[in-house]
């Protein structure tokens, strides 16, 4: 197995936080693993570039599998994903708000149909991309293809505002910052504030403010599989443990303690 993740260009870094490259191959006669994914607060272009992922979402039961090249938002509910005999991703992963100002559409357009075909949206040159990646010889190329399209994009992105300042800080803050400072920062209103927040992140304030928290205890026991869920509550600033309990049954549909099992056997990180 192999994964990394990479700091992108320089001259991306204001829209771009991380590219990702993930593969691993499963012996043929082994069965598909299928494994629990969390709903994470990041946007991110996904290039599936040998098996596809199915995908069953747990709340409807619906399973599907993704096409070449999917746009994936922040969700609040938990999916199980079954990964093919040889899985190779790549993943762009967006600065907050960075989706939105690439694209220049409400984020909240993707939220209502879930993961998004992106030859859609991006046309077909994003089919041509991932034929580029799916011929590159290494890893360092597959990095240079997807930032080579991105570099058409930098002058096309939306104006940066305040609120496109703000937005990480609620990332790095781990979703503990008040909204009304938040609001002041971003030189706007309340009501201004959670309108073009939602139009840049595609969820309200404080449940995306909640999702940043619950993926940040997630990771942290993914990371550290004998920690406490108690030291976990207390670091990432719950109230108790039962408020991180609640946080799990809303976004991910199961109890901490039904995820340490898969956490020791399995980890695949898509957000960094």
């Amino acid at each position: 197995m192999y994964q990394e993740f990479f700091q992108p260009h320089p001259a991306l870094k204001d829209f771009v936080n991380n590219i990702m490259i993930h593969e691993v191959r499963f012996q043929l006669s082994a069965p598909r693993y299928t494994f629990s994914f969390p709903p994470l607060p990041e946007c991110g272009l996904f290039f599936y570039l040998r098996d596809r992922m199915d995908t069953t979402f747990l709340s409807s039961q619906k399973k599907e599998t993704h096409p070449a090249c999917i746009i994936a938002t922040p969700q609040t509910k938990g999916v199980q994903i079954t990964l093919g005999r040889h899985h190779l991703v790549v993943k762009v992963g967006f600065q907050p708000g960075g989706l939105y100002r690439f694209l220049s559409i409400p984020i909240g357009e993707f939220l209502s149909a879930g993961n998004g075909d992106a030859e859609i949206y991006l046309g077909y040159e994003i089919r041509l991309v991932t034929e580029q990646l799916q011929s590159a010889a290494s890893y360092a190329e597959m990095k240079t293809i997807v930032e080579n399209y991105l570099f058409r994009y930098v002058r096309k992105l939306k104006i940066k505002l305040p609120i496109d300042r703000v937005l990480p800080m609620v990332i790095k803050e781990g979703g503990l910052l008040e909204i009304d400072r938040l609001a002041s920062e971003a030189c706007l209103s309340i009501r201004q504030f959670e309108r073009v927040f939602q139009q840049r992140i595609g969820l309200p304030p404080k449940l995306f403010s909640r999702l940043v928290r619950f993926a940040n205890a997630w990771t942290l026991k993914e990371n550290q599989p004998d920690i406490s869920w108690i030291e976990i509550a207390h670091r990432c600033g719950y109230y108790d443990q039962m408020h991180l309990i609640r946080d799990f049954k809303e976004f991910a549909g199961v109890n901490p303690s039904s995820i340490e099992a898969e956490f020791r056997k399995w980890s695949v990180k898509f957000w960094s």
